[in-house]
């Protein structure tokens, strides 16, 4: 029951991830890569409803903030006049799936002082706008990743589980070849063969790709090895023995045979290409800040004053964190109902 219980909030966070990527704009008041450079390092917003004279206030509001000690990002609030927030509010204008365009907010301000609800990084960037913007990037990876992953995986192993011979010889030598790269120096070679500043969707396939590139050889085997298996047992004798083309005999016999053993592939290889966009992003080598990723926010914590006077920026590491124990617990999910999917179609 308790695991139960545990793969239901992980799912629930997964599509609370997938509204957030949908809406991310929505929920912004300010655009991701706007830079307010006079309130760098701002502190997450107080939302107050009691004014200085300590009158209760029906409509939350904030006070206007002034930069008195530039070395030390300190601001005091000016109390002499309420900035009421402002719900559905007109803001900057974004697109929702490419179809719809709007201009509305969930909650901030249309004019006057702007309303950071999780403060400012370095370049005064809004740091929950960049994290919302963030979301919708790392889904991406994730997603086109187990695709590509998938595809490699699964068009190397059956070549390999089928054909036999030179061929299977030929690409699981590749496969061992290419598990003894060392990844992240093969990844790094990759990107240096690219422009340093590449447009958007550039980065993720390219990103995508290289990960994907040194990432393939587990799927490819362990599909390799339930074909060679499978190819042989006795429903597939008798398949053939009744006329079965080997295209039918493959799409209808044995390629449902791989099924449970691909779903939990990708569920461990997904956390894979969330970690490795990542890493590349934190060094400099995956989306630029502009991308507004995880990765590329997390490059701030080399300066270790983040760390202990701006903590609001640490926000991403939390977001990572929580995906990756969702993603944890639904691999080990789909690992558990592995066995027994192997018992149903026996």
């Amino acid at each position: 029951m308790r695991k139960l219980r545990g793969v239901h909030l992980a799912a629930g966070f997964f599509i609370l991830l997938l509204l957030i990527a949908v809406f991310a704009d929505f929920l912004s008041s300010n655009p991701p890569a706007f830079q307010d450079l006079d309130h760098f390092y701002h502190p997450p917003a107080r939302v107050h409803f009691f004014d200085s004279r300590e009158q209760f206030r029906w409509k939350p509001f904030i006070y206007k903030t002034e930069l008195t000690e530039p070395l030390d990002a300190v601001y005091k609030s000016e109390t002499g006049e309420a900035y009421p927030l402002e719900f559905f509010f007109h803001g900057y204008r974004y697109g929702i799936l490419g179809v719809f365009t709007s201009d509305r907010h969930l909650v901030g301000r249309g004019q006057g002082p702007r309303y950071y609800p999780l403060g400012t990084d370095e370049l005064g960037r809004d740091v929950l706008a960049r994290v919302l913007a963030g979301t919708r990037t790392s889904l991406l990876v994730v997603g086109v990743g187990v695709v590509l992953y998938a595809a490699i995986g699964l068009v190397v192993g059956v070549f390999a589980g089928l054909f036999g011979g030179w061929v299977d010889s030929l690409l699981m030598r590749f496969s061992e070849f290419v598990l003894a790269l060392p990844a992240l120096y093969l990844v790094l070679a990759l990107r240096s063969l690219l422009p340093m500043h590449t447009p958007f969707l550039q980065t993720l396939l390219w990103v995508v790709g290289a990960i994907a590139a040194v990432a393939w050889p587990p799927m490819a085997r362990g599909v390799r090895g339930l074909i060679l298996q499978v190819r042989n047992s006795a429903y597939v004798e008798a398949a053939r023995s009744l006329g079965g083309t080997p295209g039918h005999v493959f799409l209808h016999h044995i390629l449902p045979s791989l099924t449970s053993f691909v779903l939990a592939q990708l569920a461990l290889a997904a956390p894979i290409f969330l970690l490795g966009e990542i890493v590349l992003s934190f060094l400099n080598v995956g989306f630029q800040d502009a991308g507004a990723s995880w990765g590329s926010m997390l490059r701030s914590m080399t300066d270790t004053r983040v760390i202990t006077d701006y903590w609001w920026n640490l926000m991403p590491l939390c977001m990572v964190f929580l995906t990756l124990l969702s993603l944890n617990v639904l691999s080990s999910s789909v690992r558990g109902r592995e066995p027994e999917d192997q018992i149903m179609r026996i």
